[in-house]
């Protein structure tokens, strides 16, 4: 379970996700990120999702479900 900006949960299924990107604390290269978000999902049919929760606290819970 991930939260999206808005507080929603979102569940992302783990075998879809093809890469991940994390936001850069306090710096002017997060260009492509929303105030607030800290990790950017590509999932495999091309879209991605934005989430709360860092790089390393979803790569967790991908872990956690294995």
């Amino acid at each position: 379970m991930l939260h999206t900006l808005d507080g929603r949960e979102i569940d992302v299924v783990a075998s879809q996700i093809t890469s991940m990107r994390e936001a850069k604390p306090d710096s002017a290269d997060n260009k492509d990120f929303t105030k607030g978000v800290r990790c950017m999902i590509n999932t495999s049919d091309g879209k991605f999702v934005s989430v709360m929760e860092t790089c390393a606290i979803v790569r967790q819970r991908i872990e956690e479900l294995k």
